[in-house]
């Protein structure tokens, strides 16, 4: 009995122990199987291109861009002529160290020399045409200057000792650029002009090939120019900037030019106006329009400073201009002014100053980026056209009519919140105009939020220390945990908690996003007022705190009023049932005389209204 039951033990392990070996079979035998037959794929792979590239060579053919590759046979090397008597493009202008000559009915890339080409009579070679040049407008604030790709190896320390007798540190590849000048900006940057012709570019031209399609862009684009827009060093000038798009393969050429005697830029094609508006809407007038290309030419002139420029006629006009916004700050808190008065005194401190030193390229710089912010304002505020806004909160966009739903909803929140969204919205709305930021106004509307929810913290912070301290009365602590007492204090912690919680979190978030740029702002807002209710969105958020702190009071006054009117003799009730009726009393009409809707006087408006229609029906 014993041995059957011991076989039976054996076999049963003898089982599972297939069962066992089956499941691992099954779970790991088919990876491996997958992993062996990629293994063999890459052999092969590796294996048939080492055969191919032992019959086959490769020639690469140098275009304007990139090496393209032409597949040579076996067959006797065939030399090309140096000529061809039909020729179907011909070369662009350029430079002598760019020109190139015509090999085959298409243009060939620049050489200096006969070519060699090893071509396979079923592979037709076509090069890459120098005419395949995309000329694309664009505006200073486009360029690539601060959006730049890292590019230096920390690990590839090249000097590791100054040769003795080192006099000169000029890097070679600058000083050997032709006609261009390599030029330090004042805050650093690279950039590279030609004064012979008047052209700036942030292109890297400390390569040959480089500069080589640079003056060939610049030649293609002064072919498109008429007469009357040729270059002036003093007058017209040309910036140019060489891209290449990675889906197209074709070079795309960068361009704007500048006029400075009327402080404006103009194209040869086309000009999107979306990067160039900076959101503006509505805009329609020719006249509006020269402000925001004025704007950009005072960006050009900060990011390429030229000295031939009329500093003390521009110092002068920007004396006047902030000496304006100065007494206009001063005189009225609804300033158009881009800078508050503190700010506008700092800025008159530094024009005196360049009185005495104007001329260079820092006090270009610095005119110039001045001007542009006071340019962009007139921009914004539709200056100089009838509907033009001359307070900061004014709005020039006639009022859409409002969802009713949204109106119903917003009103509803407004009074469970005892008129918090309200005020909050009345404040936004002298901020955010428009969908503008006046940039002085941002930051004082800012700190009052930071002074309000730091109270609101604090004033949290003591109310969950009464709530606490109120369920550790000995009177409430032995009542039934559903009284109404224990529910009430549960509830006003619970709000009050969460009130503390909502202000640290907007405390925190106005400390990131207060104090930025009002461009920042501007798209900050812009993703906070994307929904259906707008600003009254934001206008809600920023007033949570303060709503749940004040249902978190209401909530305890429930629970220790019930405490106290429930628990006390005829006396004390009489006493404190008084002094909570006078004290109700007055809070009920302060609230009544600071309310901003008057239900009364709007009702005797209705009243009125009505009464002199019934009188006289045909006034309208």
């Amino acid at each position: 009995m014993l041995r059957n039951h011991n076989s039976d033990s054996v076999r049963r392990l003898i089982h599972r122990f297939r069962v066992l070996m089956k499941v691992l079979f099954r779970y790991i035998a088919f990876p491996l199987r997958l992993v062996h037959h990629l293994w063999r794929t890459l052999l092969r792979l590796y294996y048939d291109s080492r055969s191919i590239a032992s019959r086959r060579r490769f020639q690469r053919i140098h275009t304007d861009e990139h090496p393209e590759r032409v597949a040579g046979s076996r067959q006797p090397t065939m030399i090309l002529p140096l000529s061809n008597p039909h020729p179907q493009v011909s070369p662009s202008p350029g430079p002598a160290s760019c020109s190139s000559r015509s090999l085959l009915p298409v243009q060939a890339p620049p050489s200096s020399s006969s070519c060699v080409l090893q071509l396979s009579p079923a592979v037709p070679v076509i090069p890459q045409s120098r005419s395949s040049t995309t000329f694309e407008p664009f505006v200073p604030s486009d360029v690539m200057r601060y959006d730049k790709t890292p590019s230096i190896n920390p690990e590839n320390n090249k000097y590791k000792f100054i040769p003795p007798k080192t006099t000169d540190f000029l890097d070679p590849r600058q000083q050997d650029c032709g006609d261009w000048h390599a030029c330090i900006h004042p805050e650093g940057a690279l950039y590279f002009h030609n004064p012979t012709r008047g052209i700036y570019t942030d292109s890297n031209l400390q390569n040959e090939d480089r500069r080589c399609k640079m003056d060939s862009c610049v030649d293609e684009v002064l072919a498109l120019t008429p007469p009357e827009l040729q270059l002036c060093c003093d007058k017209i000038e040309l910036v140019v900037q060489l891209a290449w798009n990675q889906k197209s393969k074709v070079r795309i050429c960068r361009y704007y030019f500048i006029d400075h005697d009327k402080h404006l830029l103009f194209w040869l094609h086309e000009l999107p106006t979306v990067k160039l508006f900076c959101g503006v809407q509505g805009v329609e007038k020719l006249s509006h329009i020269k402000y925001a290309v004025e704007h950009q030419y005072w960006q050009h002139c900060e990011m390429y400073p030229n000295a031939n420029l009329p500093c003390a006629r521009l110092l002068k006009e920007l004396k006047e201009v902030v000496v304006h916004a100065s007494a206009e700050t001063v005189t009225t808190d609804v300033s158009l002014s881009p800078f508050d008065g503190d700010e506008l005194s700092k800025i008159l401190d530094l024009i005196d100053q360049l009185g005495d030193n104007i001329g260079g390229t820092y006090s270009i710089c610095v005119i110039a980026r001045f001007m542009r912010y006071f340019v962009r304002a007139k921009f914004f505020n539709f200056c100089g056209l009838p509907a033009a806004r001359l307070d900061a909160d004014q709005t020039v966009y006639k009022k859409k009519k409002r969802n009713k739903l949204v109106l119903v909803l917003s009103w509803t929140f407004n009074v469970a919140m005892f008129g918090a969204p309200q005020s909050h919205m009345e404040e936004l709305r002298r901020v955010w105009v428009d969908r503008s930021i006046n940039s002085p106004r941002w930051k004082n509307f800012n700190s009052k939020l930071s002074t309000e929810w730091s109270s609101i913290t604090m004033y949290s912070t003591v109310m969950i220390a009464v709530d606490v301290s109120f369920l550790a009365v000995p009177s409430v602590s032995n009542q039934n945990s559903g009284s109404v007492p224990i529910i009430s204090t549960y509830l006003s912690i619970f709000c009050i908690v969460g009130s503390l919680v909502v202000s640290l979190f907007l405390t925190r978030q106005n400390r990131l996003y207060g104090q930025e740029s009002a461009d920042t702002a501007v798209d900050f807002l812009t993703k906070m007022t994307g929904s259906a209710f707008g600003t009254k969105a934001v206008a809600t958020v920023h007033g949570l705190p303060y709503a749940m702190l004040l249902w978190g009071m209401l909530y305890f006054m429930l629970a220790f009023s019930y405490q106290v009117f429930t628990s006390t003799p005829t006396l004390t009730l009489a006493t404190t049932g008084s002094a909570c009726g006078l004290v109700a009393l007055f809070t009920l009409w302060l609230i009544y005389a600071a309310r901003d809707f008057h239900i009364s006087t709007r009702f005797l408006e209705w009243l009125r209204a009505s009464i002199c229609k019934a009188r006289d029906p045909n006034t309208a």
